[in-house]
This record gives structure tokens, sequence and C-alpha cells, in this order.
């Protein structure tokens, strides 16, 4: 209970996140367009690619080693002169590849920017890291509130005022500066003088897990980068938001990740490997709970969803779709690769890592190349579902894992008894109004939760139990 009392506390920030973001992607499309939005994100892609420098995956293993509890202060303090060395090693990448960055991102003030940036994520780093080894992760996580909160803001008024990409890029940086800030407050662990079997500590540990840190922003910007090189900012800005809304369909998955490696790291240093696979084979019934009909949901209303955007979203109907499949397998694959790393076993992590990376870029260009953006959707929908599989694979050679394939099956009934029920209105009023398409999303939560009470005691009870935690424990 502990677990997922930690794991709906994420959750309830990321529920508070999501109108946050949804809202301002709204209003910047709304206010700029696509062509405009697709240059800001190129803007963010290229930071999220530098960025990767600056981890090496120093993170995981910097979690791993503070949530064992010892030396706390020494192996944040290494940590952070590992990323701080790293950094410099990455301006000397933008200082070399300037005129190829500006030409690329197609806006020369946004390459200014990206210094700042990575700055202020060197030192965000080990401000989450210390939160997430000590099990504060939904702590962690109101950073983001903070800084979704300020981004989104400065959109309104910047953009107002007719700042468009400038104002977007400003709004961005400006909301990493205030986490900064508040995340300073929030710490508890000291950094302390380090020495060098502290670093050997990390790197021994990162050495493996570094892969992971690749591959977990892969995942979001690899495509764009791709779709930089073949197709126009416009399909870019409109790939986004499709992305963008997939992403609310992971909530749940994240929420129950992020507090899964550092629990499952303490429980394996006791030795509790029963206690581990009875939290993840729980765990895999509700990390898909919204996503299955999140997907039932988008084949029916996800053109009257993008069309709140603009008419011209609307083409992205097709990769908004797929785009949620993706989203399903790496709901399970993130949790379970979360879970091997907190058994100690980044090994077998990075060969998945691995795996992923190589089918995402290869099959990127290759699908882009050959038919257009709808290529980009299915080349990580490919790559990422394999990637499911081999972790899978490797977490039930660890520690034998059975999939609660009854209660998975319950959902994805429900699911398409929702889209059935959907359908005739949905085709009776097409094209769907803002307000028809809010109607049906609403209806369709009714009739799927409503089901799967019905057919699933044990689902019912869980959530029932969880609402009235949160009920005295959060408000």
């Amino acid at each position: 209970m502990k677990l997922a009392k930690s794991s709906i506390g994420v959750f309830l920030i990321k529920m508070a996140i999501t109108p946050i973001g949804f809202l301002g992607t709204l209003y910047a499309a709304r206010v700029v367009g696509a062509d405009t939005l697709g240059v800001f994100y190129l803007f963010t892609a290229v930071v999220s690619g530098l960025s990767l420098f600056l981890s090496f995956g120093i993170g995981s293993a910097t979690t791993k080693r503070i949530s064992e509890g010892e030396e706390q202060g020494e192996f944040l303090g290494a940590a952070f002169m590992m990323n701080l060395t790293l950094y410099g090693f990455t301006t000397l990448l933008l200082i070399i590849f300037r005129e190829e960055i500006i030409g690329f991102i197609g806006y020369e003030p946004a390459y200014y920017f990206i210094f700042i940036v990575l700055l202020f994520k060197v030192f965000k780093k080990p401000i989450s890291y210390a939160l997430k080894g000590e099990r504060r992760v939904a702590t962690g996580k109101s950073l983001s509130l903070i800084s979704d909160s300020v981004r989104v803001l400065l959109w309104v008024v910047l953009l107002t005022l007719g700042a468009e990409v400038l104002g977007l890029i400003v709004g961005y940086v400006a909301g990493y500066l205030a986490a900064l800030v508040v995340g300073v407050g929030l710490i508890t662990i000291k950094m302390k003088l380090p020495s060098k079997r502290h670093f050997k500590s990390i790197f021994d540990f990162s050495k493996y897990s570094w892969l992971g840190s690749i591959e977990s922003k892969a995942f979001s910007w690899t495509d764009t980068i791709v779709l930089g090189l073949f197709v126009a900012p416009a399909y870019i800005g409109i790939y986004e938001v499709a992305w963008s809304i997939s992403g609310l369909f992971y909530a749940v998955a994240g929420a129950i990740g992020a507090v899964l490696f550092p629990n499952v790291s303490h429980l394996a240093s006791q030795g509790k490997v029963n206690q581990i696979r009875d939290i993840i084979e729980e765990a895999l019934i509700y990390v898909p709970i919204i996503a299955f009909p999140g997907l039932v949901g988008a084949l029916l209303v996800g053109e009257g969803v993008l069309r709140i955007y603009g008419e011209e979203f609307v083409i992205g109907y097709i990769i908004l779709s797929i785009l949620i499949v993706a989203r399903i397998a790496n709901t399970f694959k993130s949790v379970i690769t979360k879970v091997i790393n907190g058994l100690d076993r980044p090994d077998l992590s990075f060969r998945v890592y691995f795996v992923f990376l190589v089918l995402n870029l290869s099959l990127n260009f290759l699908l882009v190349y050959l038919i257009g953006w709808v290529g980009a959707a299915i080349a990580t929908t490919l790559s990422i579902g394999i990637a499911m599989l081999l972790s899978y694979r490797y977490l039930d050679r660890l520690i034998g894992v059975s999939v609660p394939w009854m209660e998975l099956g319950k959902e994805v009934g429900c699911a398409l008894v929702m889209g059935l029920a959907l359908y005739p209105p949905a085709e009776y009023m097409a094209p769907l109004t803002i307000f028809e398409t809010i109607v049906l999303v609403v209806l369709g939560t009714l009739v799927y939760f409503g089901l799967l009470f019905l057919v699933s005691p044990k689902i019912k009870n869980k959530l029932i139990g969880l609402s009235r935690s949160i009920i005295t424990d959060y408000l």
C-alpha cells in the first residue's frame, strides 16, 4: 500500500501538470500555428539530444547508491562533479557544430539559449538524484509542476505580446530556472567531497545504465530529429502535438515507474525477492489502465481532439493513434526495466536499450524516407514493442513474473465495449465540434470505468481503497 500511495502522489502531481501542459500547448498552437511550434520543438529536441552528454547513466547510478542509504552526500557530490565535467565537453560540441545546429533549428537565437538550459540541467540533476534516492519521488515531481506552470504563464504573456518562437524558448528556459531555485530548498542531503571510490562506484553502475538515459530521451526526440531532416516544421509541430496528447495515457505508468526503482532497489538490498515479485505483478495490472481505452477513444474522437488545437492539426489523426500504441508498449517496458535496474542488473537493461536505440534510429530513417512522417510513428512503435518483449524476457529469467492476463483482458474488453457504445454517436455527429468531443470523452470514461468495476472486483476495491487514501492523505 505504501508503494501504491507513493504512486498515487506522483500520479496526482502528473494530473495537475497534464492540464497545464495541455492548455499551454493548445494556446501556443492557436496563437503561433504548427510551423512556429515545429521550430520550437526542434530546439527542444536538440536540447534533449545534447543533454545526453551530461549524464551517461549518472542519474540512475546515483539514485541507486543514495537509495542504499550509505554515504549519500559523497555520492551526490561525485555525481555533480561528473555532470559539470560533462557540461564542459558538451559546450565544445556546441561550439564546433554551431552552424549545423543553427541551420537545423532554423532560428539563430535558439542556439545561445541551449548553453543556458544545459547549465541549469547540470545544477538541477543532483536535486533529482537526491529526491529519488530518498524515495521522495512525489516531491521531485512537484518541480515539474513548478516548471510547467512558469513556462505556460510566460507563454501566455509573451505570445500575447507577439514574441512567437523567442517567447516559447524564454518560457521554457524560465521554467527550468524556477524549478532549480525551488529544488535547492527541498533536498536534505548535503553534498560532500567524494573520494575516488565514490566515482568508481557510480561508474561501475553507470557503465551499463548510461544507455538507459539515452533510450528514455531517444524515445521522445529521435523521430523529431529525423523528421527535421526530411519534412517541414509545420509537420513537426503537428507530430509533437499528437505526441503530447498520447503522453496523457502514460501518466499512470510514469507514476508507478518513478517510485518502483528506488523502492525495488531498497527491497533488493534486503533480499526481499518475493515482495518485489508481488509488486511488479500488481503494477502490470494498472500501468495500462487508461492507455487501453485511450487508444479506442483516439480511433473514435481523435480528429475532434486535434481540431481543438486548430484545423491544420487534424491531419495528425493517424499519427496520434499509432503513437498511443507506442505509449502502451512503453508503459510495460519502462516499468519492467525500472525493476531490472532496481535488482542491480543494469547490464540486462543495457541490452534492452541498445536494441531499442538501434531499431528506432534505423527504422526512423528508413520509414520516414519511404513513407514520410507516418513512418516515424510506426518506427517508434515497432522498436518500443520489441524492447518491451525483450525486457519482460529478462525480468522473467531473474525472478519469474506472471503476467496478470485475466485482469488485462478485462481492461481490453471494457475498452472495446466502450468503443462500441461511442461509435454510433461519434459517427452520427462527425465532424465533431469541441463540445461534442468533450461530451464523448466524458461519456467514454464513465462507460469504461463503470464496466471495469462490474467485471473486476479486484481493480474496483484497489481503486476505491486508493481513493479513500487520497481523500485522507492529500485532501
